[in-house]
């Protein structure tokens, strides 16, 4: 019995041979492979939608057996084909039909091995095409498309995300958003935009949401072709951020000819909570924090609303690193920015950044939280210390390096030198940041080089000149080189940002040393009134010396004394 059944056995497989069942369904496959390999490629050069390939293997899926089937029911004979029932077991098959499937089969099996290689060794140099050994990469602000700006921080959060992501991987040099804030909505042109900013390609995108569908177009342009490399489209769940920024990150490091280890994929994927809510949460709350370094302005309504976004994220999930390190941030922020100078705030701000750091101490937002605090509460040396660490995991950030140079001047005794380092590396790492140039002229400024400051602030003064601090540094390595008619204009241009005591004595130098002593008098008495009340330096300050006899100069000098 057990004979019999091996016998039908193998009869059934040389006739399933005589058929070309096996050749058949090999080369099906092997060309069902190809055309999803050619499908994947055109479709992503003109941003169809992921069904479309989908679709595609399913109804290849569904073709296999049919192929299959109709390899095993029709035979071509030296007739011409026949149905199998029509032909006689003795009677050969095709020998040419034979051939003809090994031959695709040997074909379609070179060019797939030969795709292989291309893709597997991408990185090696062939010909005229050589590896990118370091990629840099503008990430320009992704635009909102909805017709809610509710949900604008969408396209924050997505244009943030891949800036992080992509950060992880050692062959992309990424701009920070600091440097790319500014081309939010510009129409300015690629190039342009690549040429002031130092690199060599751009990444553009635009978000669409609806209800739950969220919708993300992409396209990395060459800056110096102007072509576009690399475009694609995702469409996912908008609850589901994971993957959406995972897959983009993932796939615009891939577009170029890099190298990328496992590692640093695994490192891309990498996300700090696995709640949705939380991490949406996190982004709302992060995004406002995150403002502070292009605008102050309405610090106490920015902060609340931070604290409340990272509040709840921490109530989703309480072991979340990056939201604990926000709000420490925020704690910091409320003693920095005047809101709420309770030493609470500075205890509490301490205390987050070290309970971020036990939940996972590579963070580098950690270390920025801690030493953010230690900042604030005068511990410069401890600050110095989280900002290095932080710059250990985190080395192109140029806003950590500019909080390093801060600390470096603030300490006690200040270390302009060390200062004009970490300054002088964030302007290298960010050319466009308007508070690296204010570290920078600061550190120049205490080193009694003027004439290098007032081009340091002269700098940021271009990038932004709505920043007060840049403004009043101008004014003070102007009144410093003796150029008064230049100091008063930069003092001026503070004044309108903001009207202080300070500023306004300031003026007032700058008025005496053009040898306008009644606005010099006027000036200064508006000052003291403004609350500037470090009169002893007034008295000793040789920029007031044109003018120290003036018995209306020692009347005002003597009235404030008294008070």
């Amino acid at each position: 019995m057990r004979n019999e059944i091996v016998a039908d056995l193998l009869r059934f497989i040389k006739e399933l041979r005589r058929r070309n069942v096996f050749r058949t369904g090999v080369a099906y496959l092997i060309v069902a492979w190809l055309l999803v390999q050619i499908a994947d490629i055109l479709l992503g050069a003109f941003s169809a939608s992921d069904w479309l390939l989908r679709g595609m293997v399913i109804m290849l899926a569904i073709g296999f057996p049919i192929a299959v089937v109709l390899a095993w029911i029709y035979d071509i004979t030296s007739q011409g084909v026949k149905r199998s029932a029509e032909v006689d077991e003795d009677e050969p098959v095709s020998a040419g039909d034979g051939r003809q499937i090994d031959f695709v089969i040997i074909g379609v099996l070179l060019i797939a091995i030969a795709l292989f290689a291309a893709d597997r060794f991408r990185w090696i140099e062939f010909g005229d095409q050589p590896t990118v050994d370091r990629l840099s990469i503008a990430v320009l602000p992704f635009t909102f498309l909805g017709p809610d700006s509710e949900n604008e921080y969408f396209a924050d959060a997505i244009t943030d995300e891949l800036i992080s992501r992509l950060g992880r991987i050692e062959a992309v040099q990424i701009k920070s958003r600091l440097s790319v804030a500014r081309f939010k909505g510009t129409d300015q042109e690629v190039g342009d935009i690549a040429a002031a900013l130092g690199v060599s390609h751009v990444l553009e995108g635009a978000v669409r949401k609806a209800e739950n569908r969220v919708r993300v177009t992409a396209q990395l342009t060459d800056a110096s072709s102007g072509f576009e490399e690399w475009s694609d489209v995702f469409d996912g769940e908008s609850n589901d951020w994971f993957t959406l920024h995972e897959q983009m990150a993932v796939r615009i490091a891939e577009a170029p000819n890099l190298y990328i280890s496992s590692a640093e994929v695994e490192a891309v994927r990498a996300h700090y909570t696995d709640d949705p809510k939380a991490y949406e949460a996190f982004w709302r709350g992060w995004l406002l924090l995150e403002s502070f370094h292009v605008d102050v302005n309405h610090p106490a309504e920015k902060i609340r609303a931070a604290e409340s976004h990272l509040q709840r994220a921490l109530e989703l999930d309480p072991d979340y690193p990056l939201a604990v390190a926000g709000l420490s941030l925020v704690n910091s922020y409320y003693f920095f920015y005047g809101v709420d100078q309770n030493v609470e705030r500075l205890e509490r701000g301490i205390e987050l950044a070290r309970y971020a750091l036990a939940l996972d101490p590579d963070v580098p937002e950690g270390h920025v939280a801690l030493g953010m605090a230690f900042s604030v509460a005068d511990d410069h040396a401890s600050a110095i210390g989280e900002f290095e660490n932080a710059l250990g995991r985190d080395s192109d950030n140029a806003m950590i390096w500019c909080l390093l140079a801060y600390s470096c001047i603030a300490q006690s005794p200040p270390d302009p030198v060390a200062a004009e380092e970490a300054a002088r590396i964030s302007v290298r790492n960010d050319p466009t940041w308007t508070y690296s140039y204010q570290m920078l002229g600061w550190a120049l400024s205490l080193q009694g080089r003027y004439g290098e400051a007032a081009e340091a602030y002269q700098t940021g003064v271009e990038f932004n000149p709505d920043y007060y601090a840049v403004q009043f540094g101008l004014g003070n390595a102007h009144l410093e080189l003796g150029n008064f008619g230049l100091a008063l204009s930069a003092f001026e241009m503070a004044r309108r940002l903001s009207e202080t005591g300070e500023v306004l004595v300031y003026i007032a130098a700058a008025h005496a040393g053009l040898g306008d002593v009644d606005q010099a008098l006027a000036m200064l008495q508006l000052g003291l009134n403004r609350g500037f009340s470090e009169i002893d330096a007034i008295e000793g300050s040789p920029y007031f010396a044109t003018i120290r006899e003036d018995p209306s100069f020692k009347a005002l000098v003597a009235t404030y004394k008294r008070q």
